[in-house]
């Protein structure tokens, strides 16, 4: 019988609980397809792309939802938009690449900086989410938390996403809807990546009592605990993670 976390049992099926993430928009949908385009195109930093009128057509979508998704292509550094000028490629995968046995290539520099940018705004998120969270906050989040904990037997197509769900409705409780943004959009651009960290980290338990612990500070409005407790857990993911990819080849 899977067992629940102490203080906190929640009825899955019951109307009272939040949904637990939405599926992803059209906007979201869109800055996938804007990488793929960059991609396809071989387009180098420096390059132009079409125009916000032209990718508009292009995805047969309205001018103000193309430009959603280009902002958040900005938020992360990957394209520049100069006003009168146009959009411009800005960033590219590069750095040192490593083997990778499940991926191929792995990018290292990519996500050592991914896991820096967590570090930056996560900490303070989760804080936030401590202050700010109601009963309906609480209840999604324990929601993704049980989900979590039913594919720790190895069904990692599947714990991934939800351990990811986790982390950005944290930043969605913490009423920072531009931070919040700005995570899920990391998450958008470098699921490869994300995915990459986990397997690499290769602690899943270890990882899910980890978000147990500052789920349950942020139950208890425990501002300073949740701030910590996340401030340690991707140190650790961090620290692994740097190890790991510095060993020479076995």
């Amino acid at each position: 019988m899977r067992k629940q976390i102490p203080g906190m049992a929640v009825n899955l099926n019951s109307s009272e609980t939040s949904p637990v993430e939405p599926r992803p928009n059209l906007s979201q949908q869109l800055t996938r397809q804007l990488l793929t385009l960059i991609g396809s195109r071989n387009l180098q930093p420096g390059d132009r792309l079409p125009s916000m009128k032209d990718l508009a057509m292009h995805f047969s979508v309205a001018t103000p939802t193309i430009r959603e998704a280009v902002r958040r292509l900005q938020a992360t550094g990957v394209v520049d938009i100069r006003h009168g000028s146009g959009i411009y490629v800005r960033r590219v995968a590069q750095g040192m690449v490593i083997a990778n046995p499940h991926h191929g290539e792995l990018n290292a520099d990519s996500v050592m900086q991914l896991l820096d940018a967590r570090l930056a705004i996560e900490p303070y998120l989760a804080g936030k989410a401590a202050e700010l969270a109601n009963g309906s906050d609480i209840d999604s989040l324990r929601a993704i938390l049980d989900e979590a904990e039913q594919f720790l037997n190895g069904q990692d197509t599947k714990l991934h996403p939800a351990n990811m769900r986790f982390h950005t409705r944290i930043a969605r409780v913490s009423r920072n809807s531009i931070l919040a943004e700005f995570l899920e959009s990391l998450g958008e651009l470098y699921a490869r990546e994300q995915q990459d960290i986990m397997e690499i980290f290769n602690a899943r338990d270890h990882d899910h009592r980890d978000h147990v612990t500052i789920f349950e500070a942020i139950r208890d409005r425990d501002a300073e605990r949740a701030t910590r407790l996340m401030t340690e857990h991707l140190i650790s993911v961090h620290d692994v993670i740097a190890a790991r990819l510095n060993q020479p080849p076995g």
